[in-house]
């Protein structure tokens, strides 16, 4: 069969099934973003840690959606993500040694490493590293799970490929800090430090940025720690989860919480300043992120002339949801016309 027959026949039968190739993406690539090497459990009362922290409405209805999933470009940035795991999981358990003597650690510290051991073999002189271990453990009527990426010598690791937007500006930093929490939840006996440590792969690094955005990270790899939340306040938010879930999981989409504009990544309102009342299409004069200062600067400044507009900021995780096609809400910001 010659390649062109196979993409043609892959695209076909991804689209009867799950997936579709509508961008015609090479098959050497495709076959890449299609793969699943996903090892969790298909219970229906299993969710992931990283599940937990989605929106209710998108659990619910994530779990009721069928047929097509969604084009393969979707799947890119989480195939990127997925190939650098297995690379840094390899390089850790193939031949860690060859590298830790190249980066000048002695020989008597890389004879105490040892990878993915018992726990309960572990001496003090050795130095565990744990590498994607998945755990699980039975609560409240469901079974909670998680992969953590390392664990090393007790500290939690984890490593994102994200944009320098993220790390900057810090807008996933609760998200994450909630994921690590419930990690540690699982796995109390090897996670022993009090807080996590996430690595940033940045995916749109630019050199040139570092020179005119004192905030740009200087670097396309950097580290940052945050503390974990208490064992109690994270079995707490694992409760009300799992509570909201048991209450709304067969209700129609109506009676389901909707999603917040936190959940939303919805982008902050702006209030613009136009000269001319009656003309608010054009380019504004100026722009606030904040309504006391927008008005003050009408009233003072502009001494009550022209008008300001408070424009909503736009969501933006509507167009990332498998569960798009489906819902509802999303028709309440622009997207009636739009298909995922």
């Amino acid at each position: 069969i010659t390649l062109s027959i196979l993409r043609v026949f892959i695209y076909e039968v991804n689209m009867d099934e799950k997936l579709t190739n509508n961008t015609n993406i090479p098959l050497a690539l495709a076959v890449w973003l299609a793969a699943d090497d996903y090892d969790g459990s298909n219970n229906p009362k299993y969710i992931s840690a990283t599940s937990l922290l989605k929106p209710t409405k998108q659990i619910i209805l994530g779990k009721r959606a069928t047929g097509v999933e969604g084009d393969i470009t979707a799947l890119i940035p989480t195939a990127l993500g997925s190939t650098i795991h297995a690379g840094i999981e390899k390089a850790w358990t193939t031949n860690p040694q060859a590298s830790l003597k190249r980066l000048g650690y002695p020989q008597n510290i890389i004879d105490k490493i040892v990878v993915n051991p018992d726990p309960k073999t572990v001496t003090k002189d050795q130095i565990p590293i744990y590498l994607e271990q998945r755990r699980t453990k039975e609560f409240n009527g469901w079974i909670i799970g998680g992969k953590f990426d390392m664990v090393a010598n007790g500290l939690l690791h984890d490593n994102k490929t994200t944009s320098a937007f993220t790390y900057m500006y810090g807008t996933r930093d609760e998200e994450y800090r909630e994921q690590m929490s419930i990690y540690r939840w699982l796995n109390q006996d090897i996670i022993t430090e009090d807080y996590f440590r996430i690595n940033f792969i940045f995916t749109d690094w630019s050199k040139a940025n570092t020179y005119t955005n004192p905030k740009y990270p200087k670097q396309r790899i950097l580290f940052r720690d945050y503390p974990f939340l208490s064992l109690d306040a994270t079995e707490n938010l694992i409760a009300n989860k799992l509570a909201e879930l048991d209450t709304y999981m067969n209700e129609p989409e109506e009676g389901i919480p909707p999603c917040s504009d936190e959940e939303l990544w919805r982008k902050p309102t702006k209030y613009k300043y136009y000269a001319n009342a009656s003309n608010t299409t054009g380019r504004c004069t100026k722009t606030s992120d904040d309504y006391t200062e927008a008005m003050m600067y009408w009233k003072h400044t502009k001494q009550g002339k022209g008008t300001v507009l408070t424009v909503p900021g736009s969501v933006q995780r509507c167009l990332y949801c498998k569960c798009f096609n489906m819902c509802k809400q999303r028709l309440n910001y622009g997207f009636d016309n739009v298909t995922a």
